[in-house]
């Protein structure tokens, strides 16, 4: 199953944009399993899955869709993204300890197993809207409390994709920039998270 949330190219490559079809309509979703959503919050975007049922306890600018077409074709485009994000070449290599104060630039990158995101992480596009940055992390993607993703010079949290091979958990006040697509595992946000992507 795949879950996403909705929710490094050196010298710059502006080529490898990911197409999420339908699932760029999408806040959160899942294609096997439950949402279950609480707290005090507010989504935009479409909510579901095409496999169980959503509980919300917030407010949804956005429709709710468990087991229906338009969750059918969600999970398609979403394999479809995820496949997508999974063979596109990487450019470079990070230590799976990310953020302290670390600047990047677009391309995509390759993280080996387990990986933590720690204080601040900037996203640089030098000032070229179409810079895509991908992060694909080969284990479960955990944050500690109050890190940041920080975009800079015009990097845009729509070409931002974290393809993640396992659990995502955020820690309280984490601020997460792009797409989070997880395979075969869950998406856990905490108090005072926000989502951009």
């Amino acid at each position: 199953s795949i879950t996403a949330a909705i929710l490094l190219f050196p010298n710059i490559n502006f080529g490898q944009t990911i197409n999420l079809g339908t699932a760029s309509n999408f806040a959160l979703f899942t294609s096997v399993g439950a949402v279950n959503i609480s707290g005090i919050s507010q989504l935009t975007g479409n909510v579901g899955t095409n496999s169980g049922s959503t509980t919300v306890f917030v407010n949804v600018n956005g429709t709710i869709h468990d087991q229906d077409g338009a969750s059918g074709q969600c999970a398609t485009d979403l394999l479809s993204a995820y496949t997508q994000l999974n063979s596109t070449t990487p450019t470079g290599t990070l230590a799976p300890s990310l953020g302290g104060g670390q600047s990047l630039f677009a391309g995509v990158y390759a993280v080996a197993g387990a990986t933590t995101l720690n204080l601040d992480l900037t996203l640089d596009a030098q000032n070229h809207a179409n810079a895509v940055f991908i992060f694909q992390i080969s284990g479960p993607l955990s944050t500690g409390t109050n890190a940041k993703v920080k975009l800079k010079n015009g990097a845009l949290a729509c070409n931002v994709f974290w393809k993640v091979e396992g659990a995502v958990g955020m820690a309280a006040g984490t601020t997460m920039r792009g797409t989070v697509i997880a395979n075969n595992a869950a998406i856990t946000m905490n108090t005072n998270d926000t989502l951009e992507g």
